[in-house]
């Protein structure tokens, strides 16, 4: 009799675990709310490249689809504003006074793509499904649910205790290795513990390395007026 009860309470254990399982789905979309605020919000970002070399940017973004890019810095490219509306992508050229459509995986500085600081939420851009999963992490193989996204298939690393992201596998829709990214120096900000820190490295060449440091992030309210193309000028 006892082996029984042993044995139900196994059992009982074991559908308790199984119930309480996040799915993929769900692991992505806590996963989103720690990389970001689900607000509209600000953001200040520097992206520092191979020789120093330094770039600026103010990031107003809303919901998961409208993104505008303000450049600070260097001054050779100020007034270089980036719009995102979708996956739909406009950067202005003030020389010529206007807009030219180009894509989120388009290089932004260095190793670091458009979509990398203007769409950053996977939840509803990818299927998800785990791939492997250790005591401490889960591994997330993330396919793209359209074209024009930044990146068409992620092998995502999570923490399970945090959901926090810990490394991104960037590839192309067949699996072929494109970059590396590492989310580090997990801060306080905005209401919440978020990487602060994005060190982006060519699968290729390993010299070739970007750092992504967000500076600062604030939760603002947008309106959707603001997310035209008449702003790029600003």
């Amino acid at each position: 009799m006892p082996m029984i009860k042993k044995l139900i309470c196994c059992l009982g254990l074991l559908s308790l675990n199984v119930l309480s399982a996040p799915t993929a789905d769900e692991i992505l979309k806590k996963t989103d709310q720690i990389r970001n605020p689900q607000q509209a919000f600000v953001m200040e970002v520097e992206i520092i490249t191979q020789g120093d070399s330094k770039s600026r940017f103010k990031v107003f973004t809303k919901d998961k689809d409208k993104t505008l890019i303000q450049t600070l810095s260097p001054k050779r490219n100020l007034g270089r504003n980036l719009l995102m509306l979708d996956t739909d992508m406009w950067a202005y050229i003030p020389r010529i006074k206007r807009a030219v459509r180009v894509a989120l995986n388009q290089k932004l500085s260095g190793e670091a793509a458009n979509g990398d600081i203007s769409r950053m939420r996977w939840h509803g851009d990818y299927a998800s499904n785990i791939l492997n999963e250790t005591t401490n992490s889960w591994t997330l193989d993330l396919k793209a649910l359209r074209k024009g996204l930044t990146y068409q298939r992620i092998l995502l690393n999570v923490a399970k205790k945090t959901f926090r992201p810990l490394k991104a596998d960037y590839q192309t829709a067949k699996g072929k290795l494109l970059k590396t990214c590492q989310f580090q120096d997990y801060k306080s900000i905005a209401g919440a513990v978020r990487p602060t820190k994005l060190v982006i490295q060519d699968a290729q060449r390993k010299d070739k390395v970007s750092t992504i440091i967000i500076h600062s992030i604030k939760v603002k309210n947008l309106r959707d007026s603001f997310f035209k193309k008449s702003s790029l000028a600003l």
